[in-house]
Order: C-alpha cells, then structure tokens, then sequence
C-alpha cells in the first residue's frame, strides 16, 4: 500500500469512546441551539405580523438585524463546518447539496424580504422562518446523526469550536 492509498481513517486516528460522548453532548447542544433560533425566528415573525402601523418599522428593522447578524452567519458558518465535514462522506455529499441549496432559498427570502415592506415584508418574514423550521429539522434529524454515526468522523472538529455551538452560540440575538 502507497502513502496515497492509505484510507485516511486509522486506528490512531478513531475517536474515543469519551469523544463520542462529548460528541453526543455538543450535538444536543446544536440541536437546543437550532430550537432556540426557530423559537426567536417564530416570535419576530409573528411580532411584525401583528404590529400595529406606529410601531412595524420599529418591528421589521429588529428582524431584518437578526437576519443580517444571526441567521445569514448562521448558515455561512455551517456551510464551513459541519456541511463540508458531511459532504466528504459518501453519503452525505447529496444531502448537503441540496442542504446548500435550501440556504440560497433562505437567503433569497431573506433579500425579498429586505426589498419589501407592509404585509409583503410580513409575508416574507413568515416565509423565511417556514423555510428555516424545516431546514433546521433536516440539520437536526439527518446532518448530525450522519456526523456522528460515522467512523472517523468528529462533530468536535467538524464544529471546530468557531460554530458558535459551544460558545453561546457565536453571535446576537435581538
């Protein structure tokens, strides 16, 4: 066997009983994270819904400054982490594929709502959170558990420590 044909998962290399652990914890980390954001997403949403016309600008700037600070970071820094540690798995470069491409969805949402105002911008603040509370459930449901049950593979350094999981989630919510 060549250098360039060794797999490049060894023994060595394989997390410990303790690293699955700890990837299990940050996992629930991640996951409580992600419900949070929904929760904030929800509660914003339905605040510019239901402003009344004195106070919606007032609404719709907290929301588009979540957009802009939370959520867009949000998915940049996933696409940087935990995306690209599951699209180097055989399995998972489809998922992640289409995972992007529901970020591009998102943002686009995100951009018409930046355009628009009244109940346009209402209606496509509504729609960015329908959007994410799916996205989030796929993240949850299918790109963890991909990450975490595969051999070599840990969520620790997929995250990195710069997702923000462990840190108090590495950027403001308003």
């Amino acid at each position: 066997m060549t250098a360039q044909t060794v797999p490049s998962t060894t023994p060595a290399t394989e997390p410990t009983v303790l690293d699955r652990h700890a990837d299990e914890e940050l996992a629930q980390q991640i996951r409580i994270h992600h419900a949070h954001m929904v929760d904030e997403l929800d509660r914003l949403t339905a605040a510019l819904r239901d402003a009344a016309p004195e106070v919606e600008q007032e609404v719709r700037g907290r929301l588009d400054e979540w957009f802009q600070e939370v959520l867009v970071p949000h998915a940049d820094e996933e696409e940087q982490t935990t995306y690209h540690a599951a699209s180097e798995l055989p399995e998972g470069r489809l998922l992640v594929e289409a995972m992007v491409r529901e970020h591009l969805l998102i943002k686009r949402l995100v951009a018409l709502f930046g355009e628009s105002e009244g109940v346009a911008a209402a209606a496509y603040g509504r729609a960015v959170y329908e959007a994410f509370e799916s996205h989030q459930r796929k993240e949850n449901e299918m790109i963890l558990p991909l990450l975490l049950a595969a051999p070599g593979v840990s969520l620790a350094d997929a995250v990195g420590g710069g997702h923000g999981h462990q840190t108090g989630h590495g950027h403001a919510h308003g």
